[in-house]
Order: structure tokens, then C-alpha cells, then sequence
């Protein structure tokens, strides 16, 4: 047991060189002492059923940071969430993101923000007008592109309906109709959120905005890692244990400094209720 004991700390303490640091920043930034991980209930509203000009250092942390997140992601929910409505949807995440790492594009709607400045802009000296009538054709500019990905979404998710009349079980959906629902909601969410508080689309806020949001939402996830940790280690199938109980020590290395960061936010929640996103939103909007 002394053998393998020291085995399995130089496994950890060789994977501990591992941490993913622009996950750690993004949690770190967004994540305080007493984090209320408002996100996780304001990034979606339920009454929707159904690339913006940034500095690029910003957005190129962020995208590095859910990439990562996405990684610890997906080991949380392939663990915890086996039935198959959920491994359709985690297909459908590494489906989506592979197209936005690659091809640049969201369910084929461009992120470039070339492609909105010539959408938006008939004239180039436009682009360098100053004063309240450049802020308000910024403020235009932003609410066009949010509302293109909504028209997008709600486009795809229109034509599955015409063309199976709402007779598909959830765990049959087409992966591009999770992501494009998905996509829908969280759209209409942030314009409804401006537009009822009457509030002015700010670039560099609504860039603040989702991060503290993707920020949340990853916390909640990923305060999982330890449970996740530890059904790995109790495979039952002999035959996969070893790469299992590997692949465990392996994780716990990596994720070190994130389960120390995240201690704190475990919640007074059923653990079987964590793992879901919807239970966490029940739980937060509690008096």
C-alpha cells in the first residue's frame, strides 16, 4: 500500500505542472470570496422557450479559458450525467466549439467582426465619427449582431419543427437544434435584460457581462471535479479500471488549484442535484 501510495503522489505531483492558468485567471477575476454566481440564474430567462469588437488580448483569454473549462466540462458531465439526453448534448458542445475553434463560426453564422463592420457600415468614413452619433450607431451596431445569432437560432429551430412537427424525444435532437436553442434563449435573455432596465448596450460591459456569466457557469460545473474524482475511481468494470483510476489521478492533478478556489461555493445542495444546471438555478433564486 506504501508503494503504491507513492506511486500515485508522483502521478499527481506530475500532473499538479499541468494547471490550465487561463481557466484559474477567468475564475479568479469573476469568482470572489463570496461569489453569488448570479450568472448561472441571469445567463438565460425562461420566458424564451424555445464577436463582438473587443481588444483581442480579452477575448482571445476568454476564448483560451472556456476551451479549458469546457475540457473539465465535459470529463464532469460524461461521469456524472450517463443518461442519454445529456451525452447528446455534451456530443453536441464538442461538436459546436470545434466548429468556433476551426472555422470561426457559430451554427454558420461568422464571428468575424469584419464581417459586421461591412454589414453595418455603407460608408467607410462612418467608422471614425465621434460623439453621440458614433455611440449610437455602436449601440445599433451591437443589437444587430445579437439579434443576427437570434434570427440564426430561432431560423434553424422554426425549420426542425415544420419538419418533424415537434415529435422528436430530447434525446434524439440533432445536435446543431440544442445548440441553436441554446443560442436562442441566452440571446433573447440579453436583449431582454437591456431593454427592460432600459439600459444602453455598452461594448466593454457586455463583454464584462458574459464573462462573469461563463465564469459562474463553469464554477457550477466544475465544483464536481471531486465527486467526479471519486466514481472514477470505483469503476466496476475491471477492465477499464486501471485507465480509470489513472485518468483520475491525473484530473485531480490538473485540477488542484481550481477544487482549493471552488471549496468555498459548494452549495447546501443534494449532490445527485448538482451536476444539473437547472437545480442550481432553482437553488440560487431561493429567498
Amino acid at each position: 500500500m506504501k508503494g503504491i501510495s507513492e506511486s500515485m503522489n508522483r502521478l499527481i505531483q506530475k500532473a499538479e505542472k499541468k494547471q490550465h492558468n487561463n481557466l484559474l485567471k477567468l475564475l479568479e477575476e469573476f469568482v470572489g470570496e463570496s461569489a453569488a454566481l448570479n450568472g448561472v440564474v441571469t445567463f438565460d430567462n425562461d420566458q424564451f422557450q424555445s464577436p463582438l469588437p473587443i481588444e483581442h488580448e480579452r477575448v482571445d483569454n476568454l476564448f483560451k479559458s472556456v476551451g479549458e473549462g469546457l475540457l473539465y466540462a465535459y470529463l464532469v458531465k460524461e461521469t456524472l450525467n450517463r443518461e442519454a439526453v445529456y451525452v447528446n448534448i455534451r456530443r453536441a458542445t464538442a461538436t459546436l466549439w470545434h466548429d468556433v475553434e476551426e472555422n470561426c463560426k457559430w451554427l454558420e453564422t461568422t464571428l468575424e467582426r469584419s464581417a459586421y463592420e461591412e454589414k453595418n457600415s455603407k460608408n467607410p468614413k462612418d467608422v471614425i465619427r465621434l460623439g453621440s452619433a458614433c455611440k449610437e450607431k455602436t449601440q445599433k451596431n451591437l443589437r444587430h449582431i445579437i439579434n443576427l445569432f437570434a434570427q440564426s437560432a430561432e431560423k434553424i429551430l422554426n425549420e426542425f419543427n415544420k419538419s418533424t412537427n415537434g415529435e422528436v424525444e430530447k434525446e434524439n435532437l440533432p445536435r446543431k437544434v440544442i445548440a441553436a436553442n441554446s443560442m436562442y434563449r441566452i440571446t433573447k435573455t440579453i436583449l431582454n435584460t437591456y431593454e427592460s432596465n432600459d439600459l444602453d448596450i455598452v461594448e466593454d460591459e457586455l463583454f464584462t457581462r458574459l464573462s462573469g456569466m461563463i465564469a459562474d457557469i463553469l464554477v457550477a460545473c466544475l465544483t464536481n471535479i471531486p465527486r467526479a474524482i471519486a466514481m472514477m475511481c470505483h469503476e466496476s468494470v475491471i477492465e477499464i479500471r486501471e485507465a480509470s483510476v489513472a485518468a483520475a489521478i491525473d484530473l485531480l492533478g490538473r485540477t488542484t488549484k481550481i477544487i482549493e478556489k471552488l471549496e468555498r461555493h459548494v452549495p447546501n445542495m443534494d449532490q445527485d442535484k448538482m451536476t444539473y444546471i437547472d437545480e442550481w438555478r432553482i437553488h440560487l433564486r431561493q429567498p
